[in-house]
Parts: C-alpha cells; structure tokens; sequence
C-alpha cells in the first residue's frame, strides 16, 4: 500500500505542470448565512471559477438553494455535510471532504475559504498572480516554536476536545484533560515514534495545485489514525502532508516565519483570535499583497464588508468590460 502511495505522489511530482488549465475552485466551509457571505460568493462568482460549499451539519435554517442564487455565472456545489466542533477531527474531515469533491476536476488552484473570508483583489488578478506563481504550494507555516508546541501537543492523547470547546470555561472537563496530559507526561508517552513522519503546522487556509490536493487526499487515508484524540488537527494535516512529501520543494514562502505572504491571506492575529476587521482597516487591506482577507463579521462592522465589496466589484466589472 505504501509502495503504491510512493509511486503515485512520484508520478503526480513528476508531471505537476502538465495540466495547463484557468480554471480555479473555491472551497468553502460554512456555518451560517450571512452578509460576508452573500459578498464572498458574488466576489468570487466569474465564469472561471466553480464553489464547492461545505455547510455545518449543526447549522441551522441555511437554505442552500439560496446561497446558490448569490452565483450567476459559477458551477456552485454542496458536499456531504459534517457536524463541525472546534478543535476536533471534524474540521478536518469537512476539508477533505472539500477536497475529495472538488479534485474530481482538475483545477489549476484550489482555494479553501471560510464564511468569514473576503477577496482583496479582483478575480482577474487572483487568476493573473496564481498564473505567474503557477506550480507553487500557498500554504502557511507558524514559527518554529510554534512548530515545536505542535509536535509536543500532537505526541499526546487529547480525549477531551469535543467536550472542552473552544472557550474551555467547563471546569470539570479543563480538570480531566489537564490530569489526563500530566499521567500522560509521567509515562513519556510519546505518538510520533509510530510514526514515520513529524508533525508541522499552521493556517488551515490555503491555495494548493491539482497534484497537491490529490496527493494529499491519498495520504490523509494513509495518516488519518495518526490524527485520532489531536485537537486543532486542521491546522497540521496540509503542512505535515506537504513536509513528508516532495510538494515541500515547491512551497510559495518556505521560512517558519508565520507570514501572511505564504499562504496570500491577510489575518491578524496580533489584535484579535483573529482580529475582526474594521472599516479603519481599508487602506491596509487594500494595499496589502494578499489575495484575500478574513476575517469579517457584519455584527461588528458592516462598512468594512460593502468598502470592499463595493471597490472590488467596480473593478471587476470594468475588467469584464
């Protein structure tokens, strides 16, 4: 099986840049119907783009037949729905989910988006800059301390997540997860040597080739296991996939420097878990180089959104013509 896995990641390095194709997939993951989101697909709607959409399981009253009237001019389609908990597995699996569906056709980039994600620059641009950069791998890395916390934190058992949650204000379950890790600590537990690879990490937003998102579908059938009772799995499986792999040669921006250039997407995590943006914030996002921006929320700030939507939307019209 793994012979197997060898010989294809080989052939599919190998002819990496044989496919020449325009077209790119946005990939999606969605929790709610909300203004960001109506402004994210009419943005990103263009008739060399198809959406493939992975609605929460656990949301509720999102009708998807009108979120695919926010697109006139793209192929939009929904995937196989998954329960989505912060910190678990599930994020993961909606991602490959994601990806399964969207490989089926070859696309020159695939972009994973969020809801609360906004582009920053005209389609035609995106298209111009994935052109010029074509066969590079966007995908984001923390530093590298960050990268040894994630190696520490992935060598133990995390049993509790889904109960935790993202805040951790249950007590009784902190208690748990902090005795558990501590027994865990005392009998050198250990899960990275059964494994034949090191855990890395980063942003679990990214912009990758065909033979990326291909290569690592392959392989998260392969390693999957090795993610059982992690927490935040979704912001390891793209760069730990890519650092074992012969992908790691043809990373955009390949420094532990947490930049936002690696994987082209603004995100400030220096004022906020991320920092939402504001409408005081426009020039900024605007001269930034990053292809797009996240994160957005109408709650609030509503001017943000239109600012970009507005100014975008003008531009691309008159690229159309």
């Amino acid at each position: 099986m793994r012979l197997k896995a060898a010989r294809l990641h080989r052939q599919l390095y190998r002819h990496r840049k044989r496919y020449k194709l325009d077209k790119h997939a946005y990939l999606l993951l969605i929790h709610e119907n909300s203004l960001v989101l109506n402004r994210l697909i009419r943005l990103i709607d263009d008739n060399w783009n198809d959406i493939y959409i992975h609605i929460d399981k656990n949301a509720k009253n999102i009708d998807p037949s009108e979120i695919k009237q926010f697109a006139q001019k793209s192929k939009v389609y929904f995937v196989k729905r998954h329960k989505v908990y912060w910190g678990t597995n599930s994020i993961m699996e909606a991602e490959i989910e994601l990806f399964k569906a969207a490989a089926k056709q070859q696309y020159q980039y695939y972009h994973l988006l969020s809801g609360a994600d906004l582009p920053i620059k005209t389609q035609k641009e995106i298209h111009d800059f994935f052109e010029e950069n074509n066969g590079k791998e966007f995908i984001h890395f923390g530093t590298e301390q960050y990268q040894k916390d994630i190696q520490e934190r992935y060598n133990q058992y995390h049993f509790f997540t889904k109960r935790l949650g993202r805040k951790r204000d249950k007590k009784f379950w902190v208690q748990l997860e902090t005795y558990s890790l501590a027994i865990q600590r005392r009998l050198h537990v250990n899960r990275e040597k059964k494994n034949d690879f090191s855990f890395y990490g980063g942003s679990n937003w990214c912009s990758v080739t065909y033979e990326y998102a291909k290569y690592l579908i392959n392989e998260y059938k392969r390693i999957r296991r090795s993610y059982y009772f992690t927490q935040i799995s979704d912001e390891s499986i793209l760069q730990t996939v890519l650092m074992k792999s012969l992908y790691k040669n043809s990373v955009y921006q390949s420094s532990f420097s947490n930049s936002c250039i690696s994987n082209v997407r603004e995100i400030d995590w220096n004022r906020g878990n991320p920092y939402v943006f504001r409408a005081e914030d426009f020039e900024m996002l605007m001269n930034s180089p990053c292809m797009f921006a996240r994160k957005f929320d109408e709650k609030t700030d509503r001017k943000i959104i239109e600012q970009i939507y507005e100014t975008i939307n003008n531009e691309q019209i008159k690229d159309r013509g």
